[in-house]
């Protein structure tokens, strides 16, 4: 399974915020860069960074970051999702030229299918979805706003559409390391059993990492747990690389 590790970007820092609350961020601060290149020295294969000013903004914000850290996980082999804002495929474009390996596509995809399709033949396996749910709510806009859409319904509808990879959050358990929303997984994983699916929201532990692999997911996404040091960073990559979590 593949230890994914977040960074999101708030006010061209790295913060991580409570249950996707802006008015609750967490205290802990990092340079983005330098945390990047801290997650690659360590081992990490995959970044998953997000563009918080951008999911609120309706645009991306952070493209010179986002840029900088494309070519530091570049020329160091390390592929780099990343998403916030994306309404548009210029917008897409443009982060997939900064160096990024795969978008997130959120809000705008959840609206309009359709647009997703579009990226997807565009850029073949390039186009992924960020599918954020909070009470069975999938989330949109920053997490400004909610759909009366079924969870499961609406990941079928993205994964026809031909994402890529479905990123999928539990929102009121993101940033608070209470362990991930092993019920909507396993859902998930028994109703698409091809799709390459990422559990976010929660992990905080190798024993979630560990339920996360039972459950037969590709990925799991971590991001308070190794900012703040409650789960170390080379020994999440162990356990998903070495078999612990297998």
């Amino acid at each position: 399974m593949e230890l994914i590790a977040a960074i999101d970007l708030l006010g061209g820092r790295a913060r991580r915020l409570e249950q996707g609350d802006y008015d609750r961020p967490l205290p802990q601060v990092a340079d983005p860069i330098e945390l990047a290149a801290w997650f690659v020295a360590a081992g990490v294969r995959r970044l998953h960074v997000i563009d918080l000013d951008g999911a609120r903004a309706g645009r991306p914000v952070n493209d010179t970051i986002l840029g900088e850290i494309g070519r530091l996980a570049s020329g160091a082999g390390v592929r780099m999702e990343a998403g916030g804002g994306l309404r548009d495929a210029a917008s897409v474009e443009r982060l997939l030229e900064l160096g990024v390996d795969e978008v997130l596509l959120g809000s705008a995809a959840v609206r309009d299918p359709l647009f997703l399709a579009a990226c997807a033949a565009c850029w073949p396996g390039r186009a992924g979805a960020a599918l954020d749910v909070r009470d069975g709510q999938p989330q949109l806009d920053g997490w400004s706003a909610a759909s009366d859409a079924d969870p499961l319904e609406l990941a079928a509808r993205l994964l026809d559409a031909g994402a890529s990879r479905l990123v999928v959050t539990d929102v009121a358990r993101d940033g608070t390391a209470r362990g991930p929303n092993l019920e909507l997984m396993a859902e998930l994983r028994a109703r698409f059993p091809a799709a390459v699916l990422i559990a976010a929201g929660g992990v905080a532990s190798t024993v979630d990492l560990a339920a996360v692999a039972g459950l037969g997911l590709d990925g799991a996404v971590v991001g308070r747990a190794l900012l703040d040091g409650t789960l170390d960073v080379g020994e999440a990559v162990a356990a998903c690389t070495e078999g612990a979590v297998a």
